[in-house]
């Protein structure tokens, strides 16, 4: 790990900014440029293994490849004594999970123009063929001014004529099982779909200030039958069938508060991909409508 104050290339590390399953985040200073920058630490302890440091690099080279006002910038991949580091932009704002902590649910327009923003960042993805895979709050970072900007593409699956390192099939990979599209925690093949899917997850929670699943409830049924294997063979059983099967509970409620917009959402959130938006500017471009129009996406209903 850095220390405030280490000095790393022409790079001074400020502070740690977070810290995930292989990798650590630093806030640091280009005393060349003079400038803040995001290094982004893999953790080689805890990767441990090849497959896992090939997904390091994989995931700066996809950055490097998308230049998007809605996709993090990445400035380069450093190596030193067999440790790698991605130096990357620095987003004052935090990320839109810091947001939700803050302020619970977001007024509806800057849900949506949140929602547009990660639709163009991700449209540029899919035209290249990429799945993000793993599209989450922790997973949107923010401007200054509030734009929001893609980061984490170590799950993601990458082809090969996009720069892939043949590292992923475009079926499950580990993530946060709760954010799961249905065809994902399945272990199907994935498509630009499972991404809308997550996109409809996120707007929903930005206008309702929760998740669709109640996973402490899930959690406390899986309780009942104590600390054992069949509780764990419980607790899947309740998410399967509340990502794969149930829709959202409180939809009706949203519909009351939101009008079309809850039914792009549901669209977005149906559990059969064929039923959803095949292309991420349709869901964008649904969801502006819908301010103006409530009949917009009522087919799906």
């Amino acid at each position: 790990m850095l220390e405030p104050g280490q000095k790393l290339f022409e790079y001074e590390i400020v502070r740690l900014l977070g810290q995930g399953g292989f990798a650590a985040v630093y806030e640091a200073r280009d005393r060349v440029l003079d400038r803040r920058v995001a290094v982004k630490q893999l953790l080689l302890d805890k990767a441990k293994n090849e497959k896992n440091v090939k997904r390091f690099i994989q995931e700066a080279r996809v950055a490097a490849a998308l230049e998007h006002p809605n996709v993090v910038t990445i400035y380069g991949l450093r190596i030193e004594d067999k440790r790698i580091y991605m130096i990357l932009e620095y987003l004052p704002g935090g990320s839109l999970r810091d947001m939700l902590d803050q302020q619970g649910k977001l007024p509806v327009q800057q849900g949506i123009k949140l929602i547009t923003g990660i639709c163009e960042g991700l449209a540029k993805l899919h035209a290249r063929g990429i799945v993000h895979r793993d599209i989450k709050a922790e997973n949107i970072l923010l401007t200054a001014d509030g734009r929001p900007k893609i980061t984490d593409f170590g799950i993601a699956h990458v082809p090969q004529k996009a720069g892939g390192m043949a590292l992923t099939k475009a079926g499950f990979q580990p993530s946060t099982v709760i954010f799961s599209s249905p065809e994902q925690f399945r272990g199907d093949e994935l498509d630009v779909r499972s991404d809308v899917y997550q996109v409809g997850e996120l707007m929903y929670h930005l206008l309702t200030g929760r998740h669709y699943i109640d996973l402490e409830e899930i959690v406390a049924q899986a309780d009942l039958l104590g600390l054992n294997l069949r509780h764990e063979v419980k607790l899947f059983m309740l998410l399967e069938k509340a990502i794969c099967k149930d829709p959202p509970a409180d939809l009706p409620i949203l519909r009351q508060e939101v009008g079309g917009i809850a039914n792009v959402i549901e669209k977005a959130l149906a559990k059969r991909k064929e039923d959803r938006y095949d292309d991420i500017l349709d869901l964008a471009a649904d969801l502006w409508a819908a301010q103006f129009d409530p009949t917009v996406a009522a087919q799906h209903r």
